[in-house]
C-alpha cells in the first residue's frame, strides 16, 4: 500500500467522533503466523468492576494506530469513555509521555514487540457502535508517569489514590490522558502518604519520572549485570551523548566508576563534549580517534593500571570494533544498540587472548524474566540517585496535551506536530505532558 493510499483511506477517520468505552487490561499472546512478537497486554472485560453509571465513567483520549506506517500519517486520537478499573486494576491519568525513537520504529512495524491491535477500545454495549466496522488499534508509546485516580478492590493493597506510577513493561501504551492497566504491570514511584509529608520523590521533575523507565533503567542493569565494578573501574561507551549514554555517566559516578565515551566528531562535538563533562564523564573521545596507536597510549595514561572493564555499544560497524579493543582482559562488551545498521565484528584474537565477551542487552527482555520486586528494587534504586540530585534533568520540548479539550483536530494536530518533531530528528527530546 503507498503512503497516499494510507493517507487517504486511514479507517480510524471514521470513528473518532464517536463516545467509546475501554476495559482494563489483560495478556493477549498473538498467533505466531502473524509475525508478531507475543505481548501481555491489552483490553480485557472491566466489568468486574462494576460501573454506577455514567457518573463512574472517565472521558479520555488516546494517540492511536489501526496500520503500520509513517506515524504522522497513521496516528490519530481517540476520543473514549472508561469504565471503572476491574478488582485487579487501577485507572489512572497519565502526566506525562515521551516520545522514544522506540515508539517510533514500533508505529511504523519495524520494532521487534508489537502491541496487538484490538477492538476492545471500542464500546462492546453502544447500539450505535458496531465493533465490525471498527479497526483494531493499538495506543502508542512506551513509556510515561501516571497518577492512579481509581483502585480495584484486589489492587488496593497495592497501590491508593494519588500514588505516581510508571509502566512495569514495554507495549503497555502510554500517549493517552487515561488508561485502565493491571496492578501487576504498573511500578509505583511516588507514594501519596510520602508525598503528603514532602517527602519521597515529591521534589523530582515529572519529565524526569515520565523518562525513568527506559534509559536511566537500561543504563543501571548494564553496570550491574555483566561484571562487578568497583570504584576506579572504567567503562568505555559509544554513543555517549544519547539518553543511555548520559545516564551510564551519572549512575557510574556514584559508584566511582569512570567513564571513557565516545561521541561523533561533527561540528558542535564541543559542546556535547561540555555537556557530557558537566554531567560526570571522565574522559572523552571522538569516533575518529579510534584504532590509533596515540589513542590506546592515551587511554592507558588515563586507567594507570585500572582495568576497562565493560563497552557499551549502541552504534556497531567497526568503530564498535575499534571499541573493544579498548577492553582489559576479561573484559564485556554488552550491545543494546545498532544505530550505524553494520554489522559488528568481533575479532578472534580478543575473544582467544584477551578472554573478551559479547552479550546483547533488551531491557524489555530483562523485564518479562524478572519478578514485580525486583522491577520495584531497580525503580527504586534509580529514583534514590535523582533523590540525591545526582541526575540532571533531561533536556526536552514539552507538548501540551489537553486533558479536557473538545477539540479533537486541534488537540491531534499539535500531538502529530510533537510526532513529526521527534521522527525527523534534530528538535531534542519531545515529551507529551498532559495539562
Amino acid at each position: 500500500m503507498s503512503r497516499r493510499t494510507t493517507r487517504l483511506h486511514n479507517p480510524i477517520t471514521h470513528a473518532l467522533a464517536r463516545p467509546l468505552i475501554t476495559k482494563s487490561l489483560h495478556h493477549t499472546t498473538i498467533p505466531a503466523a502473524t509475525g508478531v512478537v507475543s505481548q501481555r497486554m491489552f483490553l480485557s472485560s472491566a466489568s468486574s468492576g462494576g460501573s454506577n453509571g455514567s457518573r463512574d465513567l472517565t472521558r479520555a483520549t488516546a494517540l492511536v494506530y489501526s496500520e503500520y506506517g509513517r506515524p504522522t500519517e497513521v496516528l490519530k486520537v481517540l476520543k473514549h469513555t472508561l469504565a471503572p478499573p476491574g478488582e485487579d486494576s487501577v485507572q489512572v491519568q497519565f502526566l506525562a509521555s515521551p516520545i522514544n525513537p522506540a515508539d517510533i520504529n514500533q508505529v511504523e512495524g519495524v520494532y521487534p514487540l508489537k502491541p496487538p491491535m484490538t477492538t476492545h477500545l471500542y464500546s462492546i454495549s453502544s447500539s450505535t457502535n458496531n465493533n465490525n466496522n471498527n479497526p483494531p488499534v493499538a495506543v502508542g508509546g512506551n513509556e510515561g508517569v501516571a497518577k492512579v485516580i481509581k483502585v480495584g478492590s484486589k489492587a488496593s493493597s497495592h497501590f491508593k489514590v494519588g500514588d505516581w506510577v510508571v509502566m512495569g513493561s514495554a507495549g503497555l501504551g502510554t500517549w493517552r490522558s487515561h488508561g485502565n492497566f493491571l496492578a501487576k504491570d504498573l511500578t509505583k514511584v511516588r507514594a501519596v502518604e510520602k508525598m503528603t509529608e514532602g517527602g519521597d520523590s515529591s521534589d523530582l521533575d515529572v519529565v524526569q519520572l515520565a523518562t525513568l523507565t527506559v534509559n536511566p533503567c537500561t543504563a543501571y542493569r548494564m553496570l550491574r549485570d555483566f561484571r562487578q565494578l568497583s570504584p576506579g573501574d572504567y567503562v568505555i561507551q559509544n554513543g555517549a551523548n544519547s539518553g543511555v549514554g548520559e545516564a551510564v555517566i551519572q549512575l557510574a559516578k556514584p559508584l566511582g566508576v569512570k567513564t571513557i565515551n565516545i561521541i561523533r566528531n561533527r561540528p558542535g562535538h564541543e559542546q556535547v563534549a561540555a555537556r557530557l563533562t558537566k554531567l560526570g564523564a571522565t574522559h572523552i573521545l571522538t569516533d575518529d580517534q579510534l584504532g590509533k596507536l596515540e589513542t590506546k597510549e592515551l587511554v592507558k595514561s588515563w586507567t594507570k593500571g585500572h582495568e576497562v572493564k565493560l563497552a557499551f555499544n549502541c552504534v556497531g560497524g567497526k568503530p564498535t570494533t575499534e571499541m573493544a579493543r579498548l577492553l582489559s582482559k576479561n573484559g564485556h562488551l554488552v550491545t543494546y544498540g545498532a544505530m550505524s545498521r553494520q554489522p559488528l565484528i568481533l575479532p578472534a584474537s580478543l575473544q582467544i587472548f584477551k578472554n573478551v565477551h559479547a552479550s546483547g542487552f533488551w531491557l524489555t527482555a530483562w523485564n518479562d524474566t524478572h519478578s514485580t520486586v525486583e522491577r520495584q528494587e531497580m525503580i527504586d534504586r534509580v529514583v534514590e540517585v535523582m533523590k540525591k540530585g545526582q541526575f540532571e534533568e533531561i533536556e526536552c520540548t514539552r507538548n501540551q496535551w489537553s486533558v479536557t479539550t473538545v477539540d479533537m483536530k486541534v488537540l491531534e494536530g499539535r500531538l502529530l506536530d510533537a510526532v513529526g518533531r521527534a521522527t525527523s530528528g534534530g528538535h531534542g527530546k519531545q515529551v507529551f505532558l498532559m495539562e
